[in-house]
């Protein structure tokens, strides 16, 4: 199965640098910059298209700096370091897409329906949550209570005290009254420890079910309100992503072997991020010369929502993308 290799860039909440130089002693290329170049590595200006340049690349200044000494013995210091893309051939791009960022959203659920509690009766919330695909089985969560009250706003506090207080719940629970209501919402992973840039676990929402065990529920029923969504450009997500793709840009297979070398991660924890995704097949010549063959990759570009940068980066890809023989769609946010 052939599979598809990936290039990542994360750029950061800045401007485009004025009268932008990417190379030499006068570069002025900040870090976490994002430009387009030709075939030539040469800036490609906005508004320029495949008469241009049949070819693109795709570079990012880092936080990494060199020195060197040039061919007369002139010493150039804190020479920015460029990551590139593979090469975008025009021909071959398959898809040009931009996803503007999307908060994320958590599932929840209401308990509500009008009954009288029974007293000594055991009225019990079953949870099944469905997210833990490393689980063999379904991991479950019991909460239960006895009725001492006739007064169902009684009851539903009680069951309230009794989640909230579990230091290991995936929900939270409000109480209402007139109506009564339960409503229980999904937490965020990250307040069950997933809230760092080198967590080990991957981003996930929390999914469930809930079912009311007791005869005594009569009419009280589950409805829910709000489906979970893992949102668009949440930096958990570009994270996951950058971890992904080390091995297949920069060759780093080791995650656990001491000593574990990695490069640092760009993405900034708590940034949110536009997207923009490029789809293409890199031409390469055939071993024996006979044949072009190919090979899909993928570019994605992550920028914070609302950077300046992201307006001088479409302004050079849209007509350029525009003009491949895809006629691809302009990208806005």
């Amino acid at each position: 199965m052939l599979k598809r290799a990936s290039k990542i860039f994360v750029g950061t909440d800045i401007a485009r640098t004025a009268s932008l130089i990417i190379y030499g002693a006068s570069g002025n290329l900040a870090n976490g910059e994002i430009f387009v170049t030709d075939k030539n590595k040469v800036l490609l200006a906005a508004g320029s298209t495949v008469a241009d340049s049949n070819i693109i690349f795709i570079g990012a200044g880092i936080n990494e700096t060199y020195d060197y000494v040039t061919e007369t013995g002139t010493a150039v210091t804190d020479v920015r370091r460029i990551e590139f893309s593979s090469p975008i051939e025009a021909g071959q791009i398959k898809e040009y897409r931009g996803t503007a960022y999307s908060v994320a959203v958590q599932e929840v659920a209401t308990v509500s329906g009008t009954f009288t509690p029974v007293i000594g009766e055991e009225y019990i919330l079953r949870f099944v949550y469905k997210e833990l695909p490393e689980h063999p089985g379904q991991f479950t969560h019991t909460y239960r209570q006895i009725a001492t009250s006739v007064t169902l706003a009684t009851l539903y506090d009680a069951f309230e005290s009794q989640v909230n207080a579990h230091k290991s719940r995936r929900v939270n629970l409000v109480t209402t009254d007139t109506p009564d209501v339960m409503t229980f919402t999904a937490r965020a992973i990250p307040s069950l420890g997933n809230d760092s840039v080198n967590a080990i676990d991957e981003y996930s929402l929390v999914n469930f079910e809930l079912f009311l065990i007791s005869e005594n529920f009569d009419s009280a029923a589950v409805a829910y309100t709000s489906d979970a969504f893992k949102g668009e450009g949440v930096w958990q997500q570009v994270r996951d992503a950058e971890k992904s793709n080390l091995q297949d840009q920069f060759g780093a297979t080791n995650r656990t072997a001491f000593p574990v070398i990695l490069p640092t991660l760009k993405v900034v924890k708590s940034e949110t991020y536009d997207t923009i995704v490029i789809q293409s097949d890199r031409s390469y010549q055939s071993p024996d010369n006979s044949f072009i063959n190919r090979v899909p990759h993928s570019t994605i570009i992550y920028l914070p929502d609302g950077a300046s940068q992201t307006t001088n980066i479409l302004a050079v890809l849209n007509p350029y993308m525009a003009s491949a023989p895809g006629a691809f769609a302009n990208i806005s946010f």
